[in-house]
């Protein structure tokens, strides 16, 4: 998943792990595996190697909002060249650098930056990174990976984007996630996609109209945190007995 980069700190992991402290008053161990940039089909080869020897009882997978991209730059789209970073450390660019370009907040122009994207994307008929069928097969294939671990996924929805075009675009890979889930129980799925669409986009994201602002992350924390301790208190009934059986 990503980490809460442009900002400081695991972003919206953070804030889902420390929800889900509050909610259940219970200690959380937890761990960023964070693939910047990697689509989906590219990331899940590094599922098992690098989560699960941390034996989790569940893993949050945040990928979609690269694969469901419309970028208008063709420099923006990923390469087959990287590495992931764990925990939270990058060995390209720094979160912590101010002056970044993605860091900077959504200010009262950023609207029009982002219609003139989604007006390139119309003209040139830009597809997404990631090919729809690819992209769900790939956390189809996480999905039941983690499930014959007993471990829990809790699948994310692509977020919200600036560009209308890209937005439209992305509606048809959160339509597919939901019908996955909806065939799937063994998943939580949590619609970020919905979730964010209620607020003004100049709230939620950066100027670059991809990445969330603090708002986004803890918008999208908190629902993710939720989702986790109501799944775990459904998992303590099950192994509580009954008043008839006590």
């Amino acid at each position: 998943m990503i980490t809460g980069y442009p900002h400081q700190g695991a972003g919206l992991f953070e804030v889902a792990c420390e929800a889900v402290k509050q909610r259940l008053a219970i200690p959380v161990l937890s761990t960023v595996v964070s693939l910047g940039g990697f689509p989906a089909p590219r990331a899940e080869k590094y599922l098992r190697k690098k989560l699960f020897g941390f034996d989790p009882d569940y893993i949050v997978i945040q990928l979609g909002a690269t694969d469901a991209q419309c970028p208008i730059r063709a420099a923006s789209r990923p390469t087959n060249r990287g590495t992931p970073c764990i925990n939270g450390h990058s060995s390209v660019g720094s979160a912590n650098n101010a002056s970044s370009y993605h860091a900077q907040p959504a200010r009262a122009f950023s609207p029009l930056r982002w219609h003139l994207a989604s007006a390139i994307g119309h003209l040139r008929r830009i597809e997404p990174i990631t090919p729809l069928p690819s992209y769900v097969a790939a956390i189809l294939r996480m999905v039941e990976e983690c499930r014959s671990e007993d471990i829990r996924p809790v699948v994310l929805s692509p977020f919200a984007y600036g560009s209308g075009y890209t937005t439209k675009k992305a509606a048809a890979y959160v339509d597919a996630l939901r019908e996955l889930h909806r065939k799937s129980q063994d998943m939580i799925f949590v619609d970020c996609f919905g979730l964010l669409g209620g607020v003004p986009k100049i709230r939620i994201l950066q100027h670059d109209g991809f990445h969330l602002s603090p708002l986004g992350h803890n918008i999208v924390g908190q629902a993710v945190g939720k989702a986790i301790a109501e799944d775990l208190m459904k998992t303590r009934a099950g192994f509580q007995p009954s008043r008839s059986s006590a």
